[in-house]
């Protein structure tokens, strides 16, 4: 059953009662240590660009010779194979995710192009959904995807979450695809008077007066994300929400080594503590990558440009008083 609710979520938030110390008698302190003058001491706190770039480089996952895809459409979230009341959680709580972005969720009763499936066994579930759902994991679209490879890694990875993401690139100006889709005619230019870009047909590509930039974007489709009832072994179920909330907003790698940064992405990882939700560089990633023009020809300027926007909001955040 899918459950597809796009109110925000509300959180009773637990009461916590807090108990004073009380101190014993101080010590008396003699008169010449408590004269003693200590010297100011000014930390200063730094966010090194090179340390963001290599995060988004090592989690960034993009189809080969593209940009990384967001999201334009509205995000409407399904789950599937789970109790009502957790299914509604983590709708909402994906959904507050995208919004936080400046996202537009879809209203009740959308369609899902987020989908989540609880499974008691991964593989056997994603080898289940890719046969019986083939076309919404090989569209026939080039550079929509990842490929055979990945999609048989998706198959048989093991891994507690697991995720596909299908995009597409489009142009800028109308948001028409780029790529010839399935079952589409080729264009034909016989005997058409064409006096504009779009009068090509809608798999049409203008060509800029620069090799700086390319023509188009890329548009996050769809994103299936297999849940195995093992992840819940390893973290709470509000924290695997969030780690699925991070995967489903980005193209991130699956095998990404972040043990160096503070992410959600260590979910998983028992040699780093497990982070609560989203941390400050999982936001700044998402705030960079949703805050920045992906259409670079240079596919690492791209990530460079994700990675600068994220050093950019690190700081600003460091430097707001924390109350």
């Amino acid at each position: 059953m899918w459950f597809s609710v796009t109110a925000s979520l509300t959180l009773a938030l637990a009461s916590f009662s807090l108990q004073a110390v009380v101190p014993g008698a101080p010590q008396q302190v003699p008169e010449a240590a408590s004269s003693a003058q200590l010297e100011d001491v000014l930390v200063e706190g730094r966010r090194d660009p090179v340390a963001t770039l290599e995060f988004v480089r090592s989690i960034a996952s993009p189809v080969d010779d593209r940009s990384l895809a967001v999201w334009r459409d509205p995000v409407c979230v399904g789950v599937a194979d789970m109790q009502g009341e957790a299914a509604r959680f983590m709708v909402d709580r994906i959904s507050d995710w995208a919004a936080s972005l400046g996202l537009r969720v879809g209203a009740p009763g959308c369609r899902p192009n987020i989908l989540v499936i609880a499974s008691g066994d991964g593989d056997a579930t994603a080898r289940d959904l890719v046969a019986a759902r083939r076309r919404d994991f090989r569209t026939g679209v080039t550079g929509a995807h990842l490929g055979a490879a990945a999609l048989r890694v998706f198959q048989s990875s093991g891994r507690p979450v697991r995720w596909w993401h299908v995009s597409l690139p489009v142009r800028d100006d109308n948001g028409s695809a780029i790529r010839r889709l399935p079952g589409q005619a080729p264009v034909d230019l016989t005997g058409r008077d064409m006096r504009r870009p779009m009068d090509l047909g809608v798999n049409s590509q203008s060509v800029l007066p620069t090799r700086l930039d390319r023509p188009g974007r890329d548009d996050l489709q769809q994103v299936i994300i297999v849940m195995d009832s093992e992840a819940l072994e390893h973290a709470s179920f509000a924290q695997v929400t969030d780690y699925i909330a991070m995967v489903a907003l980005a193209q991130i790698n699956a095998e990404a080594d972040t043990r160096g940064a503070n992410s959600i992405l260590n979910l998983f990882d028992p040699s780093t503590p497990p982070p609560e939700t989203l941390t400050e560089w999982d936001k700044a990633f998402l705030g960079g990558l949703y805050g920045t023009e992906q259409n670079r020809a240079n596919p690492n300027a791209n990530i460079s440009a994700v990675a600068d926007a994220m050093s950019r909001q690190l700081s600003e955040a460091a430097s707001v008083p924390n109350p």
